[in-house]
């Protein structure tokens, strides 16, 4: 039941709607009975000894409601997180960024919701999750490549393609980082067991990412080589010459300075 309303928190859930989703379809009769006693234990444990009007668990007509802070949930962290994790990449900030999907993939505890495994109501949640925490490990990967990580993201990244063997953006990220380590034997048995894999089980060839990479790991293309570092971000607010009697002071050239004019 706490977790059902963790679903949608603050949002008022009409008490049909939670019969329906409790029992998955099938509530049994004197659902709405036994649904209220169990809210009402519910109350009881996340506010003892409280009385009405309630601050967690609320009803709203012949609805209830979990109020929680939106901030207070691991999801809403991790997304927060992605979301930061995100926009430092996006402006070439790469370290940052690995370091900020790195603290969102602490939040991670295995797969969500697992108590209502056999529920439809959690189903689309928890695919929208896994989902989302694997563009995660995607694109941690990728600011590890962009800053010349590749060894590190190899583990990873393997890890990865044996999950999800039909997702082309790890596998090409594997055979890249395992080219940039020097291990282009590797790269291109990757690349073709993915050939395989999608002729197997798909009848189709692999998409132009692959194709193209496995083309370019054979002619040992220079663009394949480990991008340059980029370049550390400015810093906001710059630090400003110390002001003396008003005027901006300037330091006087040493009489050895090259700068001091002859």
């Amino acid at each position: 039941m706490l977790t059902l309303l963790l679903l949608r928190p603050g949002v008022a859930v009409p008490v049909e709607r939670l019969a329906d989703e409790l029992w998955n379809g099938h509530p049994p009769p004197g659902a709405r009975s036994t649904l209220h006693a169990y809210l009402s234990g519910l109350r009881r444990v996340l506010e003892p000894g409280r009385r009405a009007p309630y601050r967690l668990l609320t009803t709203r007509d012949d609805s209830y409601a979990l109020e929680v802070p939106a901030g207070s949930l691991d999801v809403a962290r991790l997304c927060a997180l992605t979301d930061a994790g995100r926009a430092a990449g996006a402006v070439g900030a790469y370290e940052r960024a690995d370091e900020l999907l790195g603290e969102a993939r602490l939040l991670w505890r295995g797969e969500p919701f697992a108590e209502l495994a056999d529920h439809d109501a959690a189903e689309a949640e928890r695919a929208r999750l896994v989902e989302e925490y694997t563009s995660l490990r995607e694109d941690a990967a990728e600011y590890r490549l962009a800053m010349g990580a590749h060894a590190s993201a190899i583990g990873d990244l393997m890890s990865l393609v044996r999950a999800h063997p039909l997702r082309e953006r790890p596998r090409a990220q594997l055979a890249l980082a395992l080219y940039r380590s020097g291990r282009q034997a590797e790269a291109l048995q990757v690349l073709e067991a993915g050939r395989r894999l999608c002729a197997e089980e798909l009848g189709l060839d692999p998409g132009p990412r692959l194709r193209d990479l496995q083309a370019a790991i054979l002619r040992q293309d220079p663009t394949l080589s480990t991008p340059p570092r980029p370049p550390a971000p400015a810093p906001i607010c710059r630090h400003r010459r110390p002001l003396v009697g008003g005027r901006a002071h300037h330091p006087r050239p040493h009489r050895d300075s090259p700068h001091r004019r002859r």
